[in-house]
């Protein structure tokens, strides 16, 4: 009879510990899960362009010389507006947009419209660094069937969010034209504002 309880007592003891096994690898795997979950649900980054202008100025003459630069180059662009202009902390911002027209047939109308973009100008001693995000996307909302915004653009191939009626291979279309439509237009922007800014500060 000993021997026999003993048995019971040893089974029970095994099962017990095969279930903490069982337990403990199940958290372990579940972590594990977690983890690969949140890496897949991290935002992507948006879209950002900057430039970093050198220019032999101390920061309120080079202060001056940026907000000249501004007002020929994105203070020209459509919608432009001048938000906010520090000159003893050497920051400026403001804010323009980009006009479009896709060249696709598919839903031209609706999604043509603008991307709207932040500016911030940092002015230091010798240095403006400029940065150019926030572009959003914005469709015609005049059309019977509503405009097709895209939105933020970040830095993937496919659009943040479903495009309402355009399949994934136009969408996709869609959303590389709006980026190198804007892409092209604020790395012309920035170029010309550079040109300026080192042309005005020469002696």
């Amino acid at each position: 009879m000993f021997g026999i309880g003993r048995q019971k007592y040893a089974a029970t003891d095994m099962t017990a510990a095969n279930l903490r096994r069982m337990v403990r690898a199940l958290l372990c795997i579940g972590a594990m899960v977690a983890v690969i979950v949140a890496k897949g649900q991290q935002p992507v980054p948006a879209v950002q362009y900057t430039r970093s202008v050198a220019v032999p100025l101390n920061g309120v003459l080079l202060f001056d010389k940026v907000t000249d630069a501004w007002t020929w180059t994105f203070g020209h662009e459509p919608g432009a507006k001048l938000l906010l202009s520090d000159r003893t902390n050497g920051i400026m911002e403001g804010t323009a947009r980009v006009n479009f027209r896709s060249a696709m047939l598919t839903l031209r109308e609706e999604s043509m419209g603008y991307v709207q973009y932040h500016v911030a100008m940092n002015v230091t001693a010798g240095e403006c660094r400029v940065t150019v995000n926030e572009l959003v996307h914005t469709g015609n909302r005049t059309t019977a069937r509503g405009g097709v915004h895209l939105g933020r653009l970040v830095q993937s191939a496919e659009p943040p969010a479903k495009v309402r009626g355009l399949g994934g291979s136009n969408a996709v279309r869609l959303y590389a034209e709006v980026k190198a439509t804007a892409g092209e237009r604020v790395d012309a922007l920035l170029k010309a504002f550079e040109a300026r800014l080192r042309a005005s500060a020469e002696p």
